[in-house]
């Protein structure tokens, strides 16, 4: 079968802390999540979480890159959401929407290894 992605992957866990952006962008008490990437590209996260995603609700998150000790800070898009594990698990895919220069370099860097330890 054909690979239809268009960008590299790096499958590792990474821990991910994230909330959901509430309506309107409106600041509020939005919950926070621990996750675990499955894998990363430039384009988005495949993530592991307990907490059921509605599917294209925004979120902001937080990426510790483990390969390359960075911290990434942006906010993404649930793309698609599977329940696994009785609805105790679920697995889903987040695209990136806004990481700025900073966030898209240390990801590029930490997916290719340009100047990584």
């Amino acid at each position: 079968m054909k690979e239809k992605r268009k960008e590299k992957r790096v499958f590792e866990e990474d821990k991910v802390v994230l909330s959901l952006v509430p309506e309107g962008n409106v600041p509020g008490s939005a919950e926070t999540y621990y996750s675990l990437t499955q894998n990363i590209s430039a384009g988005g996260v495949r993530i592991l979480t307990d907490a059921p995603l509605p599917v294209d609700s925004n979120v902001r998150f937080e990426i510790a890159l483990s390969k390359t000790r960075q911290l990434v800070h942006g906010t993404g898009k649930v793309r698609w959401l599977n329940r696994l594990f009785e609805d105790r698990v679920f697995e889903a895919g987040l695209e990136f929407t806004e990481l700025g220069p900073e966030g898209v370099g240390a990801i590029l860097e930490h997916i290719y290894g340009h100047g990584a330890a």
